[in-house]
This record gives structure tokens, sequence and C-alpha cells, in this order.
């Protein structure tokens, strides 16, 4: 009987290893290369936003002094933007709106800025230039309590 017991013992330890091997060898392995990809986004243009004449009080202008140019950027990205400069646009014309007559002759020049001026994602920032307009002593008497509108042009990258 033992010896019965051993023989089917043995056939059974033989019949599992068989299986197991059998399990092995259909288990195949694979593996292989290939590419995988990423688009990169357009960067969007900044923009700057009118401020309102009543939220400039300090730094105003007046003949032969400095004053302060007050803008919002606006940052349409999906990252952070780090304006380092602000420069009046080429070629252009400051003008004016609202004075207590014609103002012709705005006599108001801008200093270009340079900084870092972090305008969140998808958000906007106000900036402060303190100083950065000036107004010659030709400038019309109608430009009393004028808004004077800069074009400027914004230069920087993406921030962190």
């Amino acid at each position: 009987m033992k010896r019965v017991a051993r023989r089917l013992l043995m056939l059974i330890v033989a019949m599992v290893a068989a299986f197991a091997v059998t399990v092995a060898m259909a288990a195949w392995l694979a593996g292989g290369t290939g590419n995988g990809y990423a688009k990169a986004d357009a960067a969007k243009a900044l923009t700057t936003s009118p401020v309102s004449g009543s939220a400039i009080t300090s730094g105003l202008l007046y003949p032969g002094g400095t004053g302060d140019v007050k803008l919002t950027i606006n940052n349409p990205n999906p990252y952070p933007v780090e304006v380092t400069s602000i420069a009046q646009t080429p070629s252009s014309t400051i003008t004016a709106s609202g004075g207590s007559g014609t103002c012709t002759t705005t006599g108001v020049s801008f200093t270009d800025q340079t900084g870092n001026w972090v305008v969140p994602a998808n958000g906007s920032q106000t900036v402060t230039l303190s100083g950065a307009a000036a107004m010659s002593n030709s400038s019309d008497d109608g430009c009393q309590g004028a808004l004077f509108t800069i074009p400027v042009t914004l230069t920087g990258h993406s921030g962190s």
C-alpha cells in the first residue's frame, strides 16, 4: 500500500509539474518600442484694459512735472507671464480725453519701463508706474483734468 501511495504521489507531482510548465509556456512575454506624443500650446498675446480716470488719484501730471501711469495687464494664457518691459508703442500718439477744453498738443511723453510684473495664469494685474509720464510746458491749457491714453507694448516670458 505504501508503494501504491508513493507512486500515486509521484504521479500527482509529475502532473502538477507538467501543468505548471504548460502554463508558464503559455504566458508569453511581449515588449516593443514606439512613440508617445504631446503638443505645445501657442502663447496668446497679453492685452491691457482701461483704468478709470478716478482710479488714478496720485502722481498727477502738470506742465513741467511727471506723473504715474496706471494700466491693467490681462493674461489669457494658462500659465503665469512675467512682463519685463513696458514701452510706448513705436510711432504711436498719446491722446487726451475729458479735459477742460481742447487738448490737441498734450505735451505728454512716456519713459519706457523695465521690471518684473507677474501676471497670473488666466488673470490680470494692475500696475502703477511711478513717474513714467511727463508733461511739457507746451501742453494746451485745455489739457487740465484730461485722461491721457498711452499705447504700450508689453514684453515678457512664461513665469514660474
